[in-house]
């Protein structure tokens, strides 16, 4: 999906210095102007897959604070992961641009009822939301987002829930539900839901969704691309909907409990896939890469009916774009066995194309085989001796990269599978028997699932005894006049 090419890209860029920071169009004013937000920045101008009416917004300026928090945002050129999208911020949208060396607090006006009744917030002011109804033409929704907050800033994401919500609405069976959840649970997301420890305030909590503070001692804040102290891994809110069924939509954010410490979302343009899902992306900055030699298939059937049709393409990395396969594939699977970036367009006969896109990379750990290891025992003649299993690791590793494996030493082939039982002290191993057979597990960090078992022989070897043979003696002879 798109947040994952973003990250690519970036990851292609690490040691460059970034100093530039999003940029922000606060022109986004009236009803007409976020629709046109909504249709040429969020759902994106070429997909056209669903009917937006019925647009309706509301932040400081509608409320009387004389303050916009909607509009939408420019980061090409920055370390955010998102390149552009739409901004929803519970102050200032002017103020959202980094580098991060003020406090945001403005505002001062209403909360949102919606966003306390789904979520944990409660007391909330500066909301800001947009509301509109949709029918959709295809079964998948789905759209990527950040939140980011002045709440981080070590101290109140303990206890003030700043929150998002995205509210979806069936409109004929009255069903309302939350889909700004974290990944797989029904938890809502706030500040206090997701937060790395606070020492001496509060544990971690859903820490692995946390990506950042924007201040030292963890990051410069004079490069940060926004002027928020933390801010939240890209997520993604999903569902399925029924074709040709009206829904309604409530994007909203709101500051918990006062108006100080402003919280924004930021929603990735083009994000808002009301089409096909190919279940996301296989890399390894986020630690689950394909394993060389497997083939990964990716499905796009979904829901899809009779008379669908299917085209997949490929980015070449040379022109920049995405390319047809030649011959053409048209399957509604794709057997991925190369890295790449791949896309497919869905025409299920309703006049919209849905598409989606994926990244795959694989990743190999291979185990080179060490020399065997043998030493001899001791004057005491106990058979035990103490070996340094690391010294095998050069060998072992070859011409990988280090940095990218995990290895452990295991005295047992099922410990290793398994990756339990690791042999501590590696450096200092005492062996139980003569001869023992050390098994070695090597994984790479791109993903736990990919990793070879090899294994190499210790062993101590009995000291030579010399025996002594007596005094050795000759007779000298006459040839060199001495007797």
């Amino acid at each position: 999906m798109k947040k994952i090419s973003l990250l690519i890209l970036f990851l292609f860029s690490v040691g460059q210095s970034y100093s530039q920071f999003i940029t922000v169009d606060n022109t986004y004013v009236s009803t007409a102007d976020v629709q046109s937000l909504l249709e040429d920045v969020l759902i994106g101008g070429a997909n056209n897959c669903a009917n937006i009416s019925n647009v309706s917004k509301s932040t400081g300026i509608d409320q009387g604070a004389g303050i916009n928090g909607i509009g939408s945002f420019d980061a090409t050129g920055t370390d955010f992961p998102f390149e552009a999208g739409v901004v929803l911020v519970s102050g200032d949208i002017n103020s959202v641009p980094g580098p991060n060396n003020n406090v945001q607090s403005g505002g001062n006006w209403a909360g949102d009822a919606d966003l306390e009744a789904n979520t944990t917030a409660v007391g909330t002011n500066d909301a800001s939301f947009i509301e509109f109804d949709f029918t959709p033409f295809v079964s998948d929704l789905s759209f990527d987002f950040i939140m980011a907050s002045e709440e981080y800033d070590q101290n109140f994401e303990c206890s003030f829930s700043d929150a998002f919500a995205f509210i979806l609405t069936d409109l004929s069976t009255g069903t309302v539900t939350n889909l700004a959840v974290l990944p797989g649970t029904n938890i809502p997301i706030e500040v206090t839901n997701i937060h790395p420890e606070v020492p001496g305030n509060c544990p971690a909590i859903n820490e692995q969704y946390f990506d950042r503070y924007n201040f030292l001692p963890f990051n410069n804040p004079n490069t940060s691309a926004t002027n928020f102290n933390g801010q939240t891994v890209s997520l993604q809110a999903t569902t399925t909907v029924t074709i040709g069924n009206p829904y309604r939509i409530k994007l909203v954010i709101a500051d918990q409990g006062d108006s100080a410490l402003d919280t924004v979302v930021f929603l990735e343009a083009g994000s808002f896939n009301i089409g096909v899902d190919l279940g996301g992306d296989r890399i390894g900055a986020l630690f689950n890469a394909a394993c060389a030699g497997e083939t990964i298939t990716l499905d796009a059937t979904g829901n899809s009916t009779a008379g669908t049709t299917y085209e997949w393409q490929q980015f070449n990395t040379t022109t920049g774009m995405f390319e047809p396969f030649v011959p053409a594939e048209t399957n509604g699977t794709l057997d991925v066995t190369t890295n790449g970036e791949y896309k497919v367009l869905v025409d299920s006969g309703t006049g919209c194309i849905g598409e989606d896109t994926a990244v795959i990379e694989f990743a190999e750990a291979s185990y080179n085989d060490p020399m065997d290891i043998f030493v001899c025992d001791d004057p005491s003649g106990d058979g035990v001796e103490i070996f340094n299993l690391d010294n095998q690791l050069p060998d072992i590793i070859g011409a990988q990269d280090p940095s990218e494996l995990t290895i452990t030493f295991h005295t047992s082939f099922p410990d290793a599978e398994m990756n339990i039982n690791t042999i501590p002290n590696s450096n200092m191993y005492e062996n139980t028997t003569p001869t023992e057979e050390i098994f070695v597990r090597v994984e790479t960090s791109l993903s736990p699932d990919c990793f070879e078992i090899g294994s190499f022989l210790i062993s101590v070897n009995d000291q030579t005894v010399a025996n002594d043979p007596g005094p050795y003696g000759i007779c000298d002879d006459a040839s060199d006049g001495d007797d």
